[in-house]
């Protein structure tokens, strides 16, 4: 059983599109969650993009 204070990201896209908005309109390459700890700490989780989304990474595990 996983650790209840595992953090886990959720099987939906966590963000869609691949244009920042007008008038900028340049296309995204990459999106990052950065996730902060209360000791000052981070830790960048790059996301993959798949069908027009943004998706969290596969579990390692499959």
């Amino acid at each position: 059983m996983p650790d209840g204070d595992t953090f886990r990201l959720p099987p939906v896209p966590l963000a869609s599109g691949d244009r920042l908005a007008d008038p900028d309109g340049r296309t995204v390459v990459g999106v990052e969650l950065v996730l902060t700890t209360a000791d000052g700490g981070s830790t960048r989780i790059p996301l993959r993009a798949e069908h027009g989304a943004w998706w969290a990474p596969r579990h390692p595990e499959g």
